[in-house]
């Protein structure tokens, strides 16, 4: 590979529970001897939409055959494999690895285990690459929550920051305690939640939340919505995708009133359930600062109304909320992969037991060679 023992060409790859295509952060990361951070920089990144038949295929999975899943992950991987060659030659770059998260299908770490498909061997074989896969299995099996990553992320590239919201089809949050711990967990189901609401109408979304901000409250959607009992479950938590297709989505998709006003009480749900989050990850960590600053990120930092909502429901917290560049907000999970991959390759921990609950920190991930010139 072509990089000193501690700078790595590497690009990061997420698919996330959207459905909307993968997304491709290629960064350059340099470390020190010891295999701390000292400087990164997103050189490209970008979003390859999924064709419509995977879009099928991966919505469908989670109730198909054990065969249709085996079948999947190899021919996914291989799709992917085919998605990054498309970007590399686009951009005309080269990276030492690819770090691939894979799109979860199943995450019951109750019963240690989850499953990301996508294979990463595929991959490997199709690009010629190194790829480095299977990110939030040991953790689980260390009797962690295999989730959050995006906690790694915030501690090593976002430090500056006391929380960091990610909105993405899930919605997760990280707060920086004292002393130099970080606890995380998810918080719910959100732009899942939306999005679903919005695609009976020929719609991938609400643009900006645009039509959320046309309807009104509904108090007994909201309710109902609020009631379910995960939003009472201490930290660490996670959720699964086909949790929220289960269990949340549908409190909306079933209820008897104007779309406009099921996104509108589900802007104002989801927003409360982030303000109520933030004041008992507060509360357990015997927290108290004059100000706090959040980071918003995930396609959710997008949706105008949606982050009125939350500045709304915490605005007698003392909390700033920050949209940063619309690229972090876009890849900053295809970002976590690379940097996820780069500490793998450097034997250096990369899932956080204090965040998920897990018996100590791992060093995370399979690794798959690429062409000869690699090994």
């Amino acid at each position: 590979m072509q990089h000193t023992a501690t700078n790595y060409k590497a690009l990061g790859l997420m698919s996330g529970s959207s459905l909307d295509g993968l997304d491709l952060a290629f960064c350059d990361l340099k470390f020190t001897e010891t295999g701390d951070l000292t400087a990164w920089h997103l050189v490209a990144s970008d979003t390859l939409p999924f064709s419509e038949n995977w879009k099928k295929t991966l919505a469908e999975l989670p109730s198909g055959s054990a065969l249709q899943l085996a079948e999947a992950h190899a021919g996914f991987g291989e799709y992917v494999g085919d998605l990054v060659n498309l970007f590399l030659k686009k951009y005309q770059l080269v990276p030492d690895f690819i770090a691939s998260h894979g799109h979860t299908i199943f995450h019951y770490p109750n019963k240690r285990f989850t499953t990301q498909i996508g294979d990463g061997a595929a991959i490997a074989a199709r690009t010629g690459i190194m790829v480095i896969d299977n990110f939030r299995a040991q953790d689980i099996a260390l009797g962690g929550q295999g989730a959050p990553l995006a906690p790694l992320a915030d501690r090593v590239l976002f430090s500056d920051y006391d929380f960091c919201l990610n909105l993405g089809g899930i919605s997760n949050l990280t707060f920086k305690a004292n002393n130099g711990r970080y606890v995380a967990y998810d918080i719910g189901g959100a732009n899942q939640v939306l999005n679903a609401l919005v695609q009976p109408l020929g719609l991938a979304y609400d643009d900006r939340g645009q039509l959320a901000a046309s309807g009104k409250l509904n108090a007994d959607l909201k309710t109902k919505a609020d009631a379910l009992p995960y939003f009472s479950q201490p930290y660490p938590k996670s959720l699964g995708n086909d949790w929220v297709r289960r269990e949340h989505t549908p409190i909306f998709v079933e209820y008897d009133c104007p779309v406009a006003d099921k996104l509108h009480t589900a802007c104002r749900h989801i927003a409360g359930q982030i303000a109520v989050h933030l004041t008992q990850t507060l509360e357990r960590e015997n927290v108290k600062r004059e100000q706090y600053k959040l980071l918003a990120t995930g396609g959710g930092a997008l949706n105008d109304f949606l982050i009125a909502c939350i500045r709304e429901a915490c605005r007698d917290q003392q909390v700033e909320i920050v949209v940063p560049d619309a690229r972090i907000i876009s890849f900053k999970e295809a970002i976590l992969m690379a940097l996820m991959g780069a500490l793998r390759l450097l034997g250096k921990p990369n899932c956080i037991a204090s965040v998920t609950g897990a018996g100590r920190d791992a060093v995370s991930g399979a690794v798959h060679w690429g062409s000869e010139t690699q090994l």
